[in-house]
C-alpha cells in the first residue's frame, strides 16, 4: 500500500498521517483490508501448531459462564451452555439447570437469523421478570429484552448501548425499571421502561451536564428499597454515585460533597442508608454509611470499614450482611460485617485466587445471596455461593480444568520510576530453570480493571508445551487502589509502557527468558500495550499480538452520536484529544505516530472485530501500512479481521479459532510446537 501523506492538526497539534487514505472504509481501503485478512488466515491456519491448539481450546472451551447466577425471588437466573447453545435459566439450585427462559438459538431465529451474543441479565426483585441485554453479529448496541420468568414470555424489547455496561434500574413492585440513554445532544437521559401489565409511563430525566458529564459512558440507578429514590453511579470502570433521583418529584440533585476525587458504590442498606465503598482521600479505600437526605455533608457519614492492609474493590449489602472483597498481594479476600461494621468473618478462599465473575462486575448487584466464581492460575473457577441469613458458604460442582503439573509463583520488578511491579510466572513443574525458555506475557494496564490470579484458558495448550506464561499487574489497573490507577493513566499513561519493560527486563536478567524467546500479547487496552510494545520496545520481543487494539489515538474514533459513549470510556484513561494539553502528551506515544523507519519490528499477529464499535478495524489498516513502510526486519506483520464480530467472541468453536490462530502464530514464533504438532 502507497502512503498518501497529508498533513493533519487535531488539538492545536500538527503532524503527518501517511495513510490516512485507510482511515474510511472505503472500497479501496476494504479491498486492502480484506486481502490481508485472507493471507493472515491461510496463514494461521496452516502452522503445524494451529489444528492442535484449536483443539485443545475447544476442549477447554464452554465449561461455564464468565457470570456469576443471581439470586431472586427465591430463584438462581444465570448463563448456561446447554449442547453448544447460550441458555439463560431459571431454577431452584444455583447451577441446576432449571427452566430456560429464551437462548442465543431462540433469539437469533427470531431475529431472522445471524450470530447472538448474550451478555448482562438483571431479574426484577422478586424475580417474576428478568431483563437480558444481548445483540446480534457483532452488534455492540444491541439491546435488553424483558422476558416473564414462569412463562418465557417476551414483554418489552428496548434498545440500548449495552457496552456502556449501563444496567436496568428495576422497582422494587417490579411495575418497571430505569434506564440510562442519551438525548441527539449527548447527555445522559434516564428513561423509565414499564413492564408490568398497568404500569404508567413515567417522564424522561434528562441529567444536566453539571451534574452528570457527557463523558461518563453509562449510568445504573440504585433504586431505593422503598422505590422513591434513585442513587445513580457511572458505569463500566469506574463507578461515581453523582446524582440523587427522587422518583415521585422526578428531581435531580448532587450526590457528593463538592471536590469528590473517586469512586463512591453500593448498594442501600434501608430506605435512608446508602453504604458505599469510597476511595476520595483514602487511597487503599473505606466503607461509609451515607445519608441520603445529608449525602453531600461529609460530617454526616458515619465510617463502618476503614482502611486496612488491602486495597477494596467492591463492597454492598445482601440481606443484613455487608460484603467487601479487597485485594491483598493481588489476590482477592472476601470479608463480612454486620451493618454496624463489626467484622463477622473472611471467606475462605484458596490464594493467590481471584474472581472471573468480580471482574465484569465490579460491584455487588442487588440480589437474596452473594454469588460469584473464583478461581486459581492452576484451577479453573468454580461457584461460590453465601447465604446472609443462614451463613451457610457453599462451592458448587468442582473445576472444570486443572493444570495439575503446573506452579505459579510471584514476583517483582522495578520500574523507571521505582516503583514496584509484580507479576506471576505460570508453568510446568518439570520445566527446566536453568536457562532461558519461551515466553509469553499477558498484560491489561488500564481502566482501573485488575489483572488477577484466574485460569489461564486461553494459554494452557502455550503451558502445556513448555512455555512460561507471564500475567503482569501494570499501573492503570486497580490492584493497588486508586493511587495505582491514576498512576498508569491520562497524563501518566507512560508508566504503564515503562511497568512492561520493566517486567520484560526483569525476566531477561533473571534468566527465565530472552529477546529471541519473548512475545506479549494483550487485549483492548492490552492491545494498545501491544502496539507499544511494537514501537517502543521493539528490541525485546520477538513476537508481538495486539487483539482488538486502537493504535491511533490522536483520531481514536469518529466524533459522532454513535460513539459518544465509547469515546468516554476512552477519555477516562487517554483523555480527548480535541483539547491541546491532551494532544500534546498523547502525540509523545500514540503507536501509530511512533512508528520510525529502518527498525527490525517484532513479528506481528493483530486481530479486529469487524463491527466492533471501539476498536475499529481502521486502526490496523493504518498501523500495517506504515509498519511495512518502515520495518527493516522482514518478520511476518499480519492483519487479521473477523467477520461479523465485534470486541470479541463467545461462541467456542469461534473462540478456538480466534485464539488459535494467533497462539499457533506466537508458538511458531518461538519455536514451540504443541501436542500432535510433530517435529
Amino acid at each position: 500500500m502507497q502512503a498518501q501523506p497529508v498533513q493533519k492538526t487535531v488539538g492545536g497539534v500538527s503532524f503527518e498521517d501517511r495513510f490516512a487514505h485507510l482511515h474510511d472504509d472505503t472500497p479501496a481501503a476494504l479491498e486492502w483490508q480484506w486481502a490481508r485478512d485472507r493471507t493472515a488466515q491461510a496463514a494461521a491456519e496452516a502452522s503445524p501448531n494451529y489444528r492442535p491448539v484449536y483443539d485443545r481450546l475447544l476442549a477447554l472451551a464452554g465449561a461455564g459462564s464468565p457470570f456469576a447466577p443471581r439470586k431472586a425471588g427465591g430463584l438462581w437466573f444465570g448463563h448456561q451452555n446447554v449442547g453448544g447453545d447460550h441458555v439463560l435459566t431459571a431454577g431452584e439450585t444455583a447451577l441446576g439447570k432449571g427452566r430456560t427462559i429464551t437462548s442465543a438459538a431462540a433469539l437469533a431465529k427470531a431475529a431472522g437469523g445471524g450470530a447472538v451474543m448474550m451478555t448482562w441479565f438483571e431479574p426484577s426483585p422478586n424475580g417474576h421478570f428478568v431483563a437480558l441485554a444481548w445483540g446480534r453479529d457483532g452488534d455492540m448496541s444491541g439491546q435488553w429484552t424483558v422476558f416473564e420468568t414462569a412463562t418465557g414470555r417476551r414483554v418489552v424489547d428496548v434498545p440500548a448501548l449495552s457496552y456502556t455496561g449501563a444496567r436496568p434500574g428495576w422497582l422494587p413492585d417490579e411495575s418497571g425499571f430505569w434506564l440510562d440513554g442519551r438525548t441527539d445532544e449527548g447527555l445522559h437521559r434516564l428513561r423509565f421502561v414499564p413492564v408490568a401489565d398497568g404500569a404508567a409511563a413515567r417522564p424522561d430525566v434528562v441529567l444536566p451536564e453539571t451534574l452528570v458529564e457527557a463523558k461518563h459512558s453509562g449510568l445504573t440507578p440504585h433504586i431505593s428499597p422503598d422505590g422513591r429514590r434513585a442513587v445513580v453511579v457511572t458505569e463500566p470502570h469506574e463507578h461515581i454515585a453523582l446524582a440523587l433521583l427522587d422518583l415521585d418529584t422526578l428531581a435531580v440533585t448532587r450526590f457528593l460533597p463538592d471536590g469528590w476525587d473517586g469512586e463512591c458504590d453500593g448498594s442501600w442498606a434501608d430506605a435512608e442508608t446508602y453504604v458505599a465503598r469510597v476511595n476520595d482521600g483514602a487511597p487503599r479505600g473505606r466503607v461509609v454509611a451515607i445519608p441520603a437526605s445529608r449525602s453531600i455533608d461529609r460530617a454526616a457519614w458515619r465510617e463502618l470499614v476503614p482502611a486496612g492492609d488491602g486495597f477494596i474493590g467492591w463492597a454492598g449489602v445482601i440481606g443484613q450482611r455487608l460484603y467487601v472483597g479487597d485485594l491483598v498481594d493481588v489476590s482477592l479476600r472476601v470479608r463480612l460485617f454486620d451493618l454496624d461494621g463489626q467484622l463477622a468473618g473472611a471467606l475462605p478462599l484458596e490464594n493467590p485466587g481471584s474472581s472471573p465473575s468480580m471482574l465484569l462486575e465490579r460491584c455487588v448487584r442487588r440480589g437474596d445471596a452473594l454469588a460469584f466464581t473464583h478461581g486459581t492460575f492452576t484451577r479453573a473457577a468454580v461457584l461460590v455461593t453465601h447465604d446472609p441469613e443462614t451463613g451457610e458458604l457453599q462451592q458448587h460442582g468442582v473445576p472444570a480444568h486443572q493444570l495439575d503439573d503446573a506452579v505459579a509463583e510471584q514476583r517483582f520488578a522495578t520500574s523507571r520510576d521505582g516503583t514496584r511491579i509484580p507479576y506471576f510466572i505460570v508453568r510446568r513443574k518439570d520445566l527446566p530453570q536453568d536457562g532461558p525458555q519461551p515466553t509469553l506475557v499477558h498484560a491489561y494496564g488500564g481502566f482501573n480493571i485488575s489483572m488477577l490470579p484466574s485460569f489461564p484458558a486461553n494459554f494452557v495448550p502455550f503451558i502445556e508445551a513448555g512455555g512460561v506464561f507471564v500475567q503482569a499487574s501494570l499501573r492503570g489497573g486497580a490492584e493497588y487502589g486508586k493511587a495505582w490507577h491514576d498512576g498508569g493513566r491520562l497524563d501518566n499513561k507512560q508508566n504503564t509502557f515503562d511497568d512492561l519493560e520493566a517486567v520484560a527486563e526483569a525476566l531477561i536478567a533473571d534468566g527465565v527468558s530472552q529477546p529471541e524467546l519473548m512475545a506479549f500479547m494483550g487485549a483492548s487496552n492490552g492491545g494498545l500495550l501491544a502496539g507499544i510494545a511494537i514501537v517502543q520496545q521493539s528490541h525485546l520481543w520477538r513476537a508481538v499480538v495486539p487483539s482488538v487494539p486502537i493504535f491511533d489515538i490522536m483520531e481514536m474514533l469518529p466524533l459522532t452520536a454513535a460513539t459518544a459513549g465509547v469515546r468516554a470510556i476512552m477519555y477516562e484513561d487517554y483523555g480527548d484529544t480535541t483539547m491541546s494539553e491532551v494532544a500534546r502528551s498523547v502525540i509523545r506515544w500514540s503507536p501509530y505516530h511512533n512508528i520510525a523507519d529502518g527498525v527490525a519490528y517484532p513479528a506481528i499477529y493483530q486481530i479486529f472485530g469487524e463491527k466492533d464499535v471501539g476498536c475499529m478495524p481502521f486502526h490496523g489498516r493504518k498501523f500495517t501500512a506504515r509498519l511495512d513502510e518502515a520495518d527493516a526486519g522482514g518478520r511476518p506483520i499480519h492483519l487479521r479481521v473477523w467477520r461479523d464480530t465485534g470486541h470479541g467472541v463467545t461462541d467456542p468453536a469461534k473462540g478456538a479459532a480466534w485464539n488459535g490462530e494467533w497462539l499457533a502464530f506466537v508458538m511458531d514464533q518461538l519455536g514451540m510446537r504443541a501436542d500432535g504438532a510433530g517435529a
